[in-house]
């Protein structure tokens, strides 16, 4: 179900160059249509400026960055994070993997748009989009290895990395995140945020955007892959409510009621009655859902009481009763579908593996009563109510599981806007519950979810020993050597319940019938996706 995982860099890298053509499918691709999803808003256009999946699944459709991941037919898998060329056609790097240069294509052009007009892609555009990530993203700590980018001459990037940094190519590869963009359109704009600015080099161009409403692309005439993409655009109808997007769905109004194309266990049976006709191919992917708690302040900077809240979360109970059985109850510190670095609980210590994945409401009291709070007490968890199914049955259950051992959990839902720009990143007081991004790198479920002053790092967790394995697995370039490196910090995680996880469920991929071409793929990049689409109709 999940494709093999390779390690983003290895000790030596010599040049890397391939051939970008388009791979032939089992039919012969059709050109034209639009392609229409009901999509919710993105609170932003911005790349840089929020951290939204939304923002980032929008905007990759307008930009590329100098390196890829592998879509549609040249992924092995939903999880195949092998590196391909973008922008850059080739790189280098030296042995001790501090030093990459960057060769960029000749002729690649930003969109046809002013103030930019279509002109040529540059090194110094390049040097402006990495360093204003490393200025204004909530993500820039992924580049704080990153001690200079020079722009050695017009088409010819070199980046000095302060020490060896295993995951430097993955995260260069979310495009989105590091989108390659016109330095005259922020000058002109102020920032990305305005559908006038939204410019790039990626296989789709931005027409319009009617806020609230639709938002509609068009194919890029110019798109440096040649005969890509297939469709001549892409429709988004804004759609706030999940049940009116399956509904569109259900109706053939769109080809997509999701923005990745996913429907819940409880969707896809709902489709399989009223839709036969309708794929449907169930996905382990890569997610995860957690209860975070401020572990500096009281009462979880006490490990007992962690302990009990991981201890209260009957995590089969609600994998039968909203999965079908069909969720990984395994699913923290690394997500079950990252297969190559996951260390299943059964392979740990079983006494502190329980404290991870195990139920016992009895134990937690005891706990509880061990730490000083054998009355219980109240937490508010703070939340964004508006995520899929089962998201509102998840928030429901923990309030109950808690209430069993004594905790009172008072939900407190928020705004996406505000949800997404603070607690998700750390800043709220006690206890928070949600999802989170689907990394692509397992160093950002370790080092970003772990590490001190971490936007990521929700839990606000500062544990010295653990901090030195955080920096050693993202220092060594053997992938074996690392593996065993982040083996040892799962097995040190286990009973820290830093985080009390919940099962992760599978989605089902869901779209029209005369939606060919299209495999999802982890991570942001619904632009790359979409680039193999096409419709037979």
């Amino acid at each position: 179900m999940v494709g093999r995982i390779p390690s983003a860099i290895v000790a030596a890298v010599s040049v890397l160059a391939f051939t970008l053509t388009p791979a032939a499918d089992a039919q012969q691709p059709k050109r034209g249509g639009t392609l229409r999803m009901a999509v919710r808003e993105a609170p932003s256009l911005d790349p840089h400026l929020s951290v939204s999946f939304l923002t980032h699944s929008y905007v990759s459709l307008a930009y590329s960055g100098l390196v890829r991941f592998a879509y549609g037919p040249e992924a092995k898998g939903t999880a195949d994070f092998t590196i391909m060329p973008d922008l850059a056609e080739k790189w280098t790097a030296s042995k001790d993997g501090t030093i990459y240069t960057f060769h960029l294509r000749k002729g690649v052009k930003f969109h046809n748009k002013p103030p930019v007009n279509g002109r040529e892609v540059t090194a110094e555009d390049v040097k402006y989009s990495l360093e204003r990530f490393m200025g204004k993203s909530g993500f820039r700590a992924r580049f704080e290895p990153v001690q200079a980018i020079d722009a050695v001459d017009k088409q010819t990037v070199r980046i000095t990395l302060k020490e060896p940094y295993a995951p430097f190519l993955n995260h260069l590869a979310n495009a989105s995140f590091c989108a390659i963009l016109p330095k005259e359109a922020e000058a002109q704009f102020k920032d990305f945020n305005r559908p006038e600015a939204v410019i790039g080099t990626g296989p789709f161009v931005l027409k319009s955007y009617d806020k609230g409403v639709r938002v509609v692309w068009e194919r890029n005439p110019d798109y440096f892959v040649k005969g890509l993409p297939y469709l001549d655009g892409v429709a988004m109808e804004v759609t706030k409510d999940a049940a009116a997007r399956l509904s569109l769905l259900r109706s053939s109004r769109v080809e997509f009621g999701h923005i990745w194309g996913y429907a819940s266990i409880e969707e896809g049976g709902s489709l399989k009655k009223t839709n036969p006709e309708i794929p449907l191919a169930l996905t382990r992917t890569i997610g995860q859902g957690y209860i975070y708690m401020r572990t500096d302040q009281a009462p979880f900077n006490d490990v007992r009481v962690r302990r009990a809240i991981s201890l209260a979360i009957d995590r089969k109970g609600w994998n039968d009763a909203l999965m079908d059985g069909l969720g990984c109850l395994d699913s923290g510190p690394i997500p079950c579908a990252m297969t190559d670095w996951k260390l299943e609980a059964s392979k740990m210590d079983a006494a502190k593996a329980k404290y991870h994945v195990g139920y016992d409401p009895a134990e937690a009291k005891k706990l509880l009563a061990a730490a000083g709070q054998a009355s219980g007490f109240t937490t508010p968890a703070y939340h964004w109510p508006g995520y899929a199914p089962p998201w509102r049955s998840y928030y429901e259950l923990a309030v109950d599981n808690l209430s069993k051992i004594g905790i009172t959990v008072e939900l407190k839902p928020e705004e996406y806007g505000k949800y997404i720009s603070t607690t998700y990143l750390g800043k709220y007081e006690k206890m928070a519950i949600g999802p989170s991004t689907p990394f692509t790198e397992v160093d950002d479920w370790l080092f970003g979810h772990f590490q001190p002053e971490q936007p990521n790092n929700r839990s606000h967790v500062a544990d010295a020993e653990l901090s030195k394995m955080l920096h050693a697995q993202r220092r060594e370039l053997d992938p074996k050597k690392r593996k065993e490196i982040v083996d040892e910090i799962q097995r040190y995680l286990a009973d820290k319940a830093y985080y009390a996880y919940f099962p992760n469920p599978p989605q089902y991929i869901a779209h029209a019938p005369n939606v060919k071409g299209y495999k999802f793929h982890d991570g942001y990049g619904l632009g790359p996706r979409l680039m193999y689409t096409w419709l037979d109709k």
